[in-house]
């Protein structure tokens, strides 16, 4: 065998035995959950980024006071500071 012939060997050989560890990981990964287990962590890690903007953003909108009174009724006709009731 020449050069060429065991360059090309070896590199099959590299080449399977890197994929029979890739494809190894994965079979792994799929039996132990860790796709799932990656997901939720960033899931995690999003809302608790996210969440302080939401209450600030919360805080912004609820008003301090709940405004003026309205009322049904009409507005009294007399002037009460020129003339007390009895």
């Amino acid at each position: 065998m020449d050069i060429k012939d065991k360059l090309v060997a070896g590199t099959s050989v590299l080449a399977l035995g890197a994929s029979s560890v890739v494809g190894g990981n994965i079979a792994i990964d799929k039996a132990t959950g860790g796709a799932e287990k990656r997901r939720d962590e960033t899931v995690q890690a999003v809302l608790e980024e996210i969440m302080p903007i939401v209450d600030a953003r919360i805080h912004q909108l609820v008003p301090k006071t709940s405004g003026s009174v309205v009322t049904d009724q009409p507005a009294p006709s007399a002037n009460y500071r020129n003339r007390v009731p009895k």
